[in-house]
């Protein structure tokens, strides 16, 4: 079986790097960007179950007092539908991902975090972003430009647009 986890900011926790990135889009001259949130993605392989799923995301992956946290199976790659916040506004959806055979530092260093809590029957660990921007009149040829420009490194990384 193949997780699907999203770790975010709280709604009401500002989003630094998500802050960022609003101003960093100014700088490639896209104004229309109002709001960005980030949330770090997880692919976890295994023979495992919801249980120990529910343990590594509480225990491991999110800070339970800033973060929270969502996860569902996913069948054949498919892209499990985001949890974007409770407020659910429209926005588009950014996923950025290693690609294959690229090392994972960050996945290397859960599957250890997986090993030292005893958690057995795990395979392998994937991660990524996600981003979700918000902004009026924004186009499919903006959102190529930022994720291109700001959120990933073609060479390594492969990008995902889902539209709103």
């Amino acid at each position: 079986m193949r997780y699907r986890i999203e770790v975010r900011y709280q709604d009401e926790i500002p989003d630094a790097l998500g802050r960022g990135l609003v101003e960093d889009t100014r700088d490639l001259g896209i104004s229309r960007v109002e709001d960005m949130r980030t949330a770090q993605v997880y692919w976890v392989t295994g023979d495992i179950d919801d249980s120990a799923i529910e343990r590594l995301c509480s225990e491991l992956l999110a800070d339970a007092v800033t973060q929270v946290y969502h996860y569902g199976a996913e069948e054949s790659n498919a892209v499990v539908p985001s949890t974007a916040g409770s407020n659910q506004r429209n926005g588009w959806t950014v996923e950025v991902r290693y690609k294959p055979g690229v090392t994972d530092t960050v996945g290397d260093s859960v599957m250890k975090g997986i090993q030292d809590m005893g958690i057995e029957g795990v395979q392998e660990v994937h991660t990524g972003y996600q981003y979700d921007i918000y902004g009026t009149g924004l186009t499919i040829t903006d959102i190529e430009a930022i994720s291109r420009r700001l959120l990933a490194n073609e060479l390594i990384q492969t990008i995902s647009i889902r539209e709103p």
